[in-house]
């Protein structure tokens, strides 16, 4: 039987990442990017093992030995901020993305975080409906913000 993780990114996981990045892209969930594979493999590598920012940390989630996840986030002055989240199609419902942002607000929480916040596309109900669960609220609307679509920031205070 095969064994759940979530655990720090390794520079090997790089590909897997960008290949959930990249798929993200392609569902409209991120934003797109006009970089070559190459270009976006090396770009994350160095913004993540070599410049990363303070506070930025990236989980992957592991079945065995095959990665179907990541969130990634930053902290900054008390707030945890939820930068990206993706499971792979195939592995959607399992509650994989559920134990992600778990795992994230527990982080938040024990790095004396007060709140976390995100942003997600207007239109993609189905991640709004998701963050509710965790009992994000909306917080603020940009309209035609970038790549000129309409996003939410949603957040929720940390006990």
């Amino acid at each position: 039987m095969d064994h759940d993780s979530i655990r720090e990114a390794r520079i090997e996981d790089i590909p897997m990442i960008v290949e959930m990045i990249r798929a993200g892209s392609s569902e409209g969930v991120f934003h797109s990017r006009n970089l070559s594979l190459e270009e976006q493999r090396e770009g994350f590598r160095k913004y993540v093992f070599e410049n990363r920012p303070v506070g930025y940390q990236i989980l992957v989630y592991q079945i065995g030995s095959t990665t179907v996840g990541y969130v990634d986030y930053r902290v900054r002055r008390g707030v945890g901020h939820i930068l990206g989240i993706y499971v792979k199609r195939s592995y959607r419902r399992r509650g994989i993305g559920k134990r992600l942002i778990g795992r994230a607000l527990d982080d938040f929480k024990k790095g004396g975080c007060h709140k976390t916040r995100l942003e997600v596309f207007a239109y993609n109900h189905g991640a709004m409906n998701f963050y509710k669960h965790f009992n994000f609220v909306q917080e603020g609307f940009l309209h035609e913000d970038e790549e000129k679509k309409d996003t939410v920031i949603m957040s929720k205070f940390l006990p």
